[in-house]
């Protein structure tokens, strides 16, 4: 596997409104386990439009669903919309684990014998929503596009059937 463990530092902003510490994204690897500094709420997830603070709770963790489980699963699980925003009275640390597949790891998703998936909504079969997604070769383009200058941040989305 490659997870990894990362530990965030988030100096005090002095305007917060206008300056976010981590720019909208979903986690590209299955699943990202978070530990959040207690006492500093700064986490938002998109929901029905609206971004929504998560505040820390003593004693959690937050759960995030990645990309390779929403292919894995058909969009039945899909891997949530989610941002830092800076915060102007104290400093931030957390700690996410990034827990993702080998990187010669095939993603597609899970199929039954007759070649069909369950739906996401109601329990019946549907045919595969994304084409197989290699996590190496994943995994390297949605990094190169974190710089401008290396090309466009590959999103799960480029792996839609329905969008080739």
């Amino acid at each position: 596997h490659t997870s990894y463990l990362r530990l965030n530092y988030y100096p005090k902003c002095p305007n917060p409104e206008s300056n976010l510490a981590v720019h909208h994204h979903t986690d590209a690897g299955a699943l990202t386990i978070l530990y959040q500094d207690e006492g500093v709420t700064s986490l938002q997830v998109l929901r029905d439009g609206q971004w929504h603070f998560l505040p820390p709770r003593e004693g959690t963790f937050v759960i995030n669903i990645g990309d390779m489980i929403q292919v894995w699963s058909n969009d039945r699980y899909k891997a949530p919309l989610h941002q830092v925003q800076a915060n102007s009275s104290k400093e931030r640390y957390s700690a996410p684990f990034f827990y993702n597949p080998a990187y010669k790891a095939d993603v597609a998703p899970l199929v039954a014998v007759d070649g069909m998936c369950t739906s996401a909504t109601n329990n019946t079969n549907t045919p595969p929503m994304y084409k197989v997604v290699n996590w190496g070769d994943f995994r390297s383009r949605r990094f190169a596009g974190d710089y401008k200058d290396q090309g466009e941040e590959v999103q799960i989305s480029h792996y839609r059937i329905d969008s080739m």
